[in-house]
């Protein structure tokens, strides 16, 4: 079936062309009244913080944009944004079809951690290395680090500030980079390295690294490696206590990392 709005497009495209109203009307089976009939706007407040949300985040989805407008329907979202043309062009990929390894089941944060590097070029040419760590579980953003040189001595001094401020991980996930190789890990800590030339198993931090290239890294250029490291950490904390993540319910990290310590803290006293 073509919808009301659909045959008065077609009408007016047949006005423009010369032909009589009464003729439009009758070749695109719509009735003079209603060709004339000017649909009142549904909700300009929800399509003026669309755009507003649109324009501040303009890498983000429809989907990403319903979870910063809570009780507004998604529907009406995507209405929206099909009418304002928002939608965003990504390069579709070829991926390679291969057999996923099975991962170990993750049940709380700390059991798991992924790092990897993420290369970058400064207004003047030279290239920066970004050190990305991930918690698995709870996709909490631990560092954000760049540096022109990255030796395996800068990442084992980054690993272990970590350990301080989070704990120590059961087991850290990396390529086969002589960087990691030659970290010192405490004990308890095993490190577990993906198999060379499958980044897929490491895909908790190359979806990390794609969506930084993505909302910063491809928006903006740096003049030096401290204004580069100022939008990093700005970015990190947008990241952890802003940005709605949708494996989490639309969470954020920390709103999901704080959930599971309050339901730890009234399962514990309920034991008591």
């Amino acid at each position: 079936m073509v919808s009301p709005a659909t045959r008065r497009q077609a009408a007016s495209h047949l006005l423009s062309a010369g032909f009589s109203r009464v003729r439009s009307c009758h070749v695109v089976g719509l009735s003079v009244g209603a060709s004339r009939h000017v649909p009142k706007e549904r909700r300009p407040e929800l399509r003026a913080k669309i755009l507003e949300l649109a324009m501040l985040y303009p890498r983000f989805g429809f989907r990403r944009v319903h979870a910063f407008l809570p009780g507004i329907n998604l529907k009406a979202v995507h209405r929206i944004w099909k009418l304002e043309g928002l939608r965003l062009n990504r390069r579709k990929r070829r991926r390679l079809k291969v057999q996923r390894e099975p991962q170990l089941p993750l049940t709380g944060p700390n059991q798991a951690w992924c790092m990897d590097f993420v290369h970058d070029r400064l207004e003047n040419g030279r290239q920066v290395r970004i050190l990305a760590a991930l918690d698995c579980f709870t996709r909490e953003c631990l560092v954000l680090k760049a540096s022109a040189h990255f030796p395996g001595s800068a990442v084992q001094r980054e690993l272990e500030w970590l350990f301080l401020v989070h704990g120590k991980p059961t087991r850290i996930v990396s390529d086969n980079g002589p960087e990691f190789r030659a970290l010192t890990l405490p004990d308890g800590v095993d490190p577990a390295f993906i198999e060379p030339g499958k980044p897929w198993q490491n895909g908790y931090i190359e979806s990390f690294n794609d969506k930084l290239r993505d909302e910063l890294l491809n928006r903006e250029t740096f003049a030096c490696g401290a204004e580069l490291q100022t939008s990093l950490d700005e970015h990190l904390d947008f990241y952890n206590n802003q940005r709605p993540h949708q494996s989490l319910r639309n969470l954020t990290p920390s709103r999901f990392k704080e959930g599971l310590t309050t339901n730890k803290k009234e399962t514990e006293s309920l034991t008591l």
